[in-house]
């Protein structure tokens, strides 16, 4: 079972890869995987249940990207985990569209790969406060919510093609400056301010660039 699922899966992202979500009707995934469609259906009810599938693929390889991570630093993997789940999406834009594109009983930044880096961010975030860099009226969970909230709306304006890649991983980056200066303590935020200074200037060189651009 395992294995056939495996093997639906496979043929749903080659297809939605080459032809986008359109292309993924249940017969021609029935084809792709060399099933019959009554099969497919036994497995997946829908194309949605089938998207869904692919978040949870995308949550065990965030998973295990972030594992791999070699940063020591709290802050320097809290960035790296966002990156990382921004980088879930990275290619092809075809498949990641649909499967960042928002779940109408879901908040923004939730769902299988939310929930992974939700996990990590708020890992992260104690160990900050632990060691003296992180306000303690600040909520761990809290903060996590927030940055994923801002992950999922700007993945959603990607989805729907009101941004590019390069503006969203810059919004995305900025924003979490901001949120990490706020968090700071006196010791923690000296060493904080150049990112934000960094990921503002490079914001900024994108806006300017957008705005040539539509002239």
């Amino acid at each position: 079972m395992r294995r056939r699922k495996r093997r639906i899966l496979d043929a749903a992202t080659k297809l939605i890869s080459n032809g986008g979500i359109e292309a993924c009707t249940m017969r021609a995934l029935a084809r792709k995987a060399r099933l019959d469609v009554t099969t497919l259906y036994n497995y997946y009810g829908s194309k949605e249940e089938i998207l869904e599938a692919l978040r949870r693929s995308g949550a065990r390889r965030l998973e295990r990207r972030i594992e791999q991570l070699e940063e020591t630093d709290p802050f320097d993997r809290i960035r790296s985990i966002v990156d990382l789940t921004l980088g879930v999406s990275e290619s092809p834009a075809e498949l990641a569209r649909p499967i960042n594109l928002p779940v109408p009983w879901r908040r923004p930044g939730s769902g299988p790969i939310g929930e992974v880096a939700k996990e990590h961010l708020v890992k992260e975030l104690r160990r900050a406060a632990a060691g003296g860099d992180l306000l303690r009226s600040v909520d761990p969970e809290q903060w996590a919510m927030v940055v994923l909230g801002h992950i999922g709306v700007w993945l959603t304006l990607w989805a729907r093609r009101v941004t590019n890649a390069e503006e969203t991983l810059a919004r995305v980056r900025y924003l979490v400056s901001l949120c990490l200066l706020a968090a700071a303590t006196d010791a923690s935020r000296p060493g904080l301010e150049p990112e934000m200074l960094r990921s503002q200037s490079r914001l900024a060189a994108i806006e300017a660039a957008l705005e040539t651009a539509a002239v």
